[in-house]
Protein backbone atom coordinates (compact mmCIF):
# COMPACT_ATOMS: atom_id res chain seq x y z
CA UNK A 1 0.00 0.00 0.00
CA UNK A 2 1.22 3.70 -0.70
CA UNK A 3 2.11 5.66 1.78
CA UNK A 4 0.53 9.16 1.47
CA UNK A 5 3.04 11.76 2.52
CA UNK A 6 2.24 15.41 2.57
CA UNK A 7 5.03 18.60 1.85
CA UNK A 8 4.82 21.96 3.05
CA UNK A 9 7.30 23.75 2.20
CA UNK A 10 8.27 27.61 2.56
CA UNK A 11 9.83 30.03 4.00
CA UNK A 12 7.97 29.80 7.02
CA UNK A 13 9.52 33.70 8.20
CA UNK A 14 8.25 33.02 10.78
CA UNK A 15 5.68 29.72 10.97
CA UNK A 16 2.88 30.39 12.88
CA UNK A 17 -0.39 28.33 14.20
CA UNK A 18 -1.70 28.98 11.17
CA UNK A 19 0.78 27.17 9.09
CA UNK A 20 -0.27 23.92 11.46
CA UNK A 21 -3.65 24.21 12.06
CA UNK A 22 -3.76 24.10 7.85
CA UNK A 23 -0.92 21.12 7.63
CA UNK A 24 -2.76 19.00 10.15
CA UNK A 25 -6.22 20.19 8.45
CA UNK A 26 -4.68 18.73 5.19
CA UNK A 27 -3.62 15.53 7.14
CA UNK A 28 -6.93 14.66 8.46
CA UNK A 29 -8.88 15.29 5.22
CA UNK A 30 -6.74 13.12 3.10
CA UNK A 31 -5.40 10.55 5.39
CA UNK A 32 -2.10 11.69 4.76
CA UNK A 33 0.86 9.27 6.71
CA UNK A 34 3.49 12.37 7.06
CA UNK A 35 3.57 15.94 6.49
CA UNK A 36 6.97 17.11 5.93
CA UNK A 37 7.68 20.59 6.42
CA UNK A 38 10.61 21.94 4.42
CA UNK A 39 11.96 25.17 4.87
CA UNK A 40 13.71 27.18 2.04
CA UNK A 41 17.02 28.20 2.66
CA UNK A 42 17.46 30.31 -0.37
CA UNK A 43 14.22 31.02 -2.02
CA UNK A 44 14.38 31.93 -5.71
CA UNK A 45 11.71 34.25 -5.66
CA UNK A 46 11.94 36.54 -2.39
CA UNK A 47 14.87 38.84 -1.42
CA UNK A 48 16.55 38.15 1.65
CA UNK A 49 16.22 41.24 2.75
CA UNK A 50 13.48 40.74 5.13
CA UNK A 51 14.46 36.72 5.90
CA UNK A 52 15.27 35.18 8.85
CA UNK A 53 18.64 32.94 8.69
CA UNK A 54 17.61 29.71 7.53
CA UNK A 55 19.33 27.90 10.30
CA UNK A 56 16.78 29.69 12.70
CA UNK A 57 13.75 29.33 10.53
CA UNK A 58 14.47 25.50 10.60
CA UNK A 59 14.66 25.54 14.22
CA UNK A 60 11.84 27.28 14.70
CA UNK A 61 9.79 24.88 12.53
CA UNK A 62 11.19 21.86 14.73
CA UNK A 63 10.57 23.72 17.99
CA UNK A 64 6.67 24.30 16.48
CA UNK A 65 6.45 20.60 15.17
CA UNK A 66 7.84 18.86 18.73
CA UNK A 67 5.57 16.79 19.62
CA UNK A 68 3.55 16.21 16.50
CA UNK A 69 4.18 12.73 15.61
CA UNK A 70 2.76 12.88 11.83
CA UNK A 71 4.88 16.19 11.64
CA UNK A 72 8.87 16.64 10.65
CA UNK A 73 10.96 18.74 9.35
CA UNK A 74 13.82 18.07 6.26
CA UNK A 75 16.84 20.35 5.89
CA UNK A 76 16.75 19.52 2.36
CA UNK A 77 16.40 22.89 0.85
CA UNK A 78 18.65 24.85 3.67
CA UNK A 79 21.91 21.97 3.47
CA UNK A 80 21.84 23.86 -0.25
CA UNK A 81 22.77 27.09 0.21
CA UNK A 82 21.35 28.12 -3.27
CA UNK A 83 18.29 28.85 -4.75
CA UNK A 84 16.14 25.91 -4.22
CA UNK A 85 13.60 24.67 -7.01
CA UNK A 86 10.63 23.05 -5.90
CA UNK A 87 10.26 20.33 -8.99
CA UNK A 88 14.53 19.58 -7.82
CA UNK A 89 13.10 19.05 -3.77
CA UNK A 90 10.40 16.61 -5.08
CA UNK A 91 12.28 14.89 -7.47
CA UNK A 92 14.97 14.11 -4.46
CA UNK A 93 12.96 12.84 -2.55
CA UNK A 94 11.24 10.53 -4.84
CA UNK A 95 15.02 9.67 -5.53
CA UNK A 96 15.45 8.90 -1.71
CA UNK A 97 12.01 6.63 -1.83
CA UNK A 98 12.88 4.52 -4.71
CA UNK A 99 11.41 1.30 -4.10
CA UNK A 100 9.26 2.35 -1.82
CA UNK A 101 5.72 3.55 -3.11
CA UNK A 102 4.67 6.83 -2.16
CA UNK A 103 2.07 9.40 -3.04
CA UNK A 104 3.05 12.64 -3.16
CA UNK A 105 0.83 15.78 -2.21
CA UNK A 106 2.31 19.06 -2.44
CA UNK A 107 0.42 21.65 0.77
CA UNK A 108 0.23 25.08 -0.79
CA UNK A 109 -1.31 28.49 -0.20
CA UNK A 110 -4.21 29.48 -2.30
CA UNK A 111 -2.20 32.67 -3.31
CA UNK A 112 0.52 30.58 -4.33
CA UNK A 113 -1.28 27.39 -5.74
CA UNK A 114 -2.82 30.88 -8.41
CA UNK A 115 1.25 31.36 -9.35
CA UNK A 116 1.78 28.14 -9.78
CA UNK A 117 2.16 28.51 -13.72
CA UNK A 118 4.96 30.63 -13.62
CA UNK A 119 6.78 28.07 -11.25
CA UNK A 120 9.74 26.63 -12.54
CA UNK A 121 9.44 23.61 -14.31
CA UNK A 122 5.49 23.00 -12.71
CA UNK A 123 5.16 20.96 -16.31
CA UNK A 124 7.33 18.12 -14.91
CA UNK A 125 5.93 19.01 -10.95
CA UNK A 126 2.31 18.26 -12.00
CA UNK A 127 3.62 14.88 -12.41
CA UNK A 128 4.28 14.09 -9.32
CA UNK A 129 2.56 15.48 -6.55
CA UNK A 130 -1.31 16.46 -6.26
CA UNK A 131 -1.50 19.98 -4.47
CA UNK A 132 -3.67 20.46 -1.75
CA UNK A 133 -4.84 23.77 -2.07
CA UNK A 134 -4.76 25.77 1.60
CA UNK A 135 -7.73 28.38 1.79
CA UNK A 136 -5.67 32.22 2.21
CA UNK A 137 -8.80 33.83 0.12
CA UNK A 138 -12.07 34.55 0.58
CA UNK A 139 -12.85 34.31 -3.14
CA UNK A 140 -12.90 31.20 -5.66
CA UNK A 141 -9.99 29.69 -6.60
CA UNK A 142 -8.27 30.98 -9.83
CA UNK A 143 -6.98 27.40 -11.72
CA UNK A 144 -3.45 27.98 -13.04
CA UNK A 145 -3.31 27.19 -16.95
CA UNK A 146 -1.04 23.75 -16.48
CA UNK A 147 -1.91 20.68 -18.18
CA UNK A 148 -2.86 17.32 -16.01
CA UNK A 149 -2.55 19.53 -12.90
CA UNK A 150 -4.27 17.55 -10.15
CA UNK A 151 -5.88 19.16 -7.00
CA UNK A 152 -8.27 19.70 -4.46
CA UNK A 153 -9.41 22.01 -1.74
CA UNK A 154 -8.36 21.44 1.78
CA UNK A 155 -12.11 22.36 3.22
CA UNK A 156 -11.22 24.13 6.66
CA UNK A 157 -12.04 27.66 7.83
CA UNK A 158 -9.54 30.27 6.13
CA UNK A 159 -7.41 31.52 9.10
CA UNK A 160 -6.37 34.87 8.80
CA UNK A 161 -3.06 35.47 9.57
CA UNK A 162 0.30 35.75 7.75
CA UNK A 163 4.04 35.60 8.55
CA UNK A 164 4.07 39.53 6.81
CA UNK A 165 1.58 40.49 8.89
CA UNK A 166 3.53 38.72 11.79
CA UNK A 167 6.84 40.70 10.82
CA UNK A 168 5.73 43.65 10.30
CA UNK A 169 3.89 43.87 14.05
CA UNK A 170 7.57 43.14 14.78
Amino acid sequence: MKKKIGLFGGTFNPIHHGHLKMAEAARKEYKLDMVYFIPCGVPPHKSAKDLLPAKLRYERVKKAIMGKKYFKVLDIEIKKKKPCYTIDTVNSLVMACHGKPQQWFFLIGQDEFEQLHIWTRANQLVKQVIFLVLPRLSKKIKLPRIKNLKWFNVHTKIINISSTEIRKKG
